[in-house]
């Protein structure tokens, strides 16, 4: 397949009207109106006024490649991402892992070998980690998209931390990815950090919450942690020596690896049918706006892009409040992607 370049969708949202937001923070590899699904996405980079050269971490993408069941030349596999950097240079992983990490997926998913091409970057150190000591246990365990998706995320790990201009050691971002079949009416969803991704099931309107925040909250993930020679847990983050993160995986952050905080993102699947909706979104999304609040916005609105419009502005509201002090606000990058089946 082909990169085009990535376009921008210009966001004019704050709650006083006199700010225009334009996002470069937005990857989209294939012409928006040929994807066979509907599919919005909105980016409002964040404001701190106690930190005025605060840039943009959040970023998204979207890609899409023809299958075998591909019907009118429409294209019917698909892989969308939504990443929130953290760290004074947060951006530039995020920013990497948006670019690479389509192309990378597909590459895996055409010649998937176990396990990822990493074995120089500490695979031992990861692998055990993160219970992938037995590679016959990695096969049986997970779906040959899941294992795709996995060698993806451990590869652009690899390459940011040799990417001279990718200052990946103390930096890092969360990151969600879902490859979305629809001839098979499934989806599978990789993640790593504490973003979000909800599926709002058309038959019922019923939620199903399909990630997990990787936090020491999470009883498994805090065992990892505690197993790890030098790793600290000081309130809900992990430290290692002085540096500490309050997610237990994330893409970056390589110094943390001897912590436990690791790049293997946790996986699942589920049925994405006519119908069904997926928000993925950031904590700028989350922090403010509920699960059941989202449902009410994406399903009062036909069009995905009016969906992800709608709960961006609604969440920069809240974020920013009615003080009267303009001066003084604050808000987080907000990212939201939203795809209707």
């Amino acid at each position: 397949f082909d990169f085009n370049h990535a376009f921008v969708l210009p966001c004019s949202i704050n709650r006083r009207n006199q700010c225009n937001f334009s996002s470069f923070a937005i990857e989209t590899f294939v012409d928006m109106q040929d994807l066979g699904l509907d599919v919005g996405t909105c980016n409002i980079p964040g404001v701190d006024w106690q930190r005025p050269g605060k840039v943009n971490q959040d970023w998204c993408f979207v890609d899409s490649q023809k299958g075998e069941l591909a019907k009118n030349n429409v294209n019917d596999y698909f892989v969308v991402g939504v990443l929130d950097g953290h760290g004074k240079y947060g951006r530039e992983v995020s920013s990497f892992a948006a670019k690479t990490l389509p192309r990378e997926i597909w590459n895996q998913l055409k010649s998937c070998s176990l396990p990822a091409p990493i074995v120089e970057f500490e695979w031992e150190g990861i692998q055990n980690a993160a219970g992938f000591e037995d590679c016959s246990k990695y096969k049986s365990e997970f779906t040959k998209t899941q294992q795709a998706l996995i060698n993806a995320f451990h590869t652009v790990q690899y390459n940011a931390i040799h990417e001279k201009d990718v200052k990946a050691g103390r930096n890092g971002a969360t990151c969600i990815v879902c490859h979305i079949d629809t001839g098979a009416g499934e989806c599978n969803v990789a993640y790593v950090g504490d973003s979000r991704a909800i599926c709002i099931h058309s038959e019922d309107e019923s939620i199903s919450v399909i990630t997990d925040e990787q936090t020491v909250d999470l009883p498994s993930e805090r065992k990892r942690i505690e197993s790890r020679e030098g790793s600290r847990i000081v309130g809900k983050n992990v430290f290692y020596g002085p540096i500490g993160i309050a997610m237990t995986r994330a893409l970056g952050d390589a110094i943390m690896i001897r912590a436990g905080v690791v790049p293997t993102p946790m996986v699942g699947k589920l049925h994405f049918n006519k119908g069904d909706t997926l928000v993925l979104g950031t904590d700028g999304i989350w922090d403010v706006l509920s699960n059941e609040r989202v449902r009410e916005i994406a399903l009062k609105n036909d069009n995905a892009q009016e969906a992800a419009n709608e709960m961006a502005k609604i969440a920069r509201e809240r974020w920013l409040g009615d003080l009267p002090i303009m001066d003084e606000e604050k808000a987080d990058d907000i990212t939201v992607v939203v795809i209707r089946c």
